[in-house]
């Protein structure tokens, strides 16, 4: 009961110092500093703000967070690379940080900071009955996170496409949230950490280049997301079924039927 409470306490400590962050960033006026970097012959402005420097501390806070959680797990003493849990909380926090600063309406602004608040305090104590695969609560915390990543990578990728960047803008930032998310899902296969590793990073690199295609594609933004969204579906499926041993012709066949299926909906559907 003592390790609960202290599981309990570390979890609402960090959701509290979270969503500070990302409020005091907003609140405080600090003087925005611009800086202009060049990649691939083009500026690109990078703009240091209160909101930015929130949202780093806020990251931060979110590793610490879950870290010493997952410290509180009685088993917390056979955890090796507990940085494969970050994943999932880090986006979460991540989108808040990109997300809350564009909000004008107070009430709408509130709502969408208590439904970031709900989600990191899911993500983590789902995180925390993932460590144990014999834990009693360990299949229902691991289809709520399959659940929370996947409604977190099409509501991402709807956002950074609605920001109209440049594509290394665009496509980086999908990469990032897609690796970090990826990193999550897969995590629990059988496999050691480095093709776990590698294999999110894959997966960030190829959904990084369909959205420098999408980007050329005159698809409305909801659609892109959908498609960016099943291509990230698809990836990880596949890589899942491979790490774990279960991956042949006729089940990569069914994965890309259905995929193939979904996308021609997505894209013949009616505007």
């Amino acid at each position: 009961m003592a390790g609960m409470k202290v599981y309990r306490d570390h979890l609402s400590v960090t959701t509290w110092i979270v969503l500070a962050s990302l409020t005091m960033g907003l609140l405080l006026q600090w003087p925005e500093r611009v800086y202009t970097l060049w990649a691939f012959g083009s500026p690109i402005d990078l703009r240091i703000s209160g909101a930015f420097v929130a949202g780093l501390v806020a990251l931060a806070a979110t590793w610490a967070g879950t870290e010493a959680v997952l410290r509180t797990h009685p088993r917390a003493a056979r955890l090796r690379h507990t940085y494969r849990f970050w994943g999932l909380p880090s986006a979460m926090t991540l989108t808040g940080a990109t997300l809350l600063p564009t909000i004008q309406n107070p009430s709408l602004w509130l709502l969408i900071l208590a439904a970031v608040g709900t989600g990191l305090a899911v993500s983590i104590a789902g995180e925390y009955h993932t460590v144990d695969r014999e834990e009693a609560a360990y299949t229902k915390a691991r289809w709520l996170l399959n659940i929370l990543a996947y409604l977190l990578a099409g509501i991402t990728f709807v956002l950074i496409y609605l920001a109209r960047s440049r594509s290394l803008v665009s496509a980086t930032l999908i990469a990032l949230v897609a690796g970090m998310l990826a990193m999550d899902l897969l995590r629990d296969s059988s496999r050691g950490t480095g093709e776990v590793m590698l294999s999110s990073g894959l997966i960030a690199f190829l959904l990084a280049q369909i959205t420098v295609l999408l980007n050329y594609w005159p698809f409305p933004t909801l659609r892109v997301a959908l498609l960016l969204l099943m291509a990230f579906y698809l990836m990880v499926g596949l890589v899942q079924t491979h790490l774990r041993g279960h991956l042949t012709f006729r089940r990569a066949l069914e994965y890309l039927t259905i995929s193939g299926v979904v996308v021609a909906i997505i894209v013949l559907f009616p505007k």
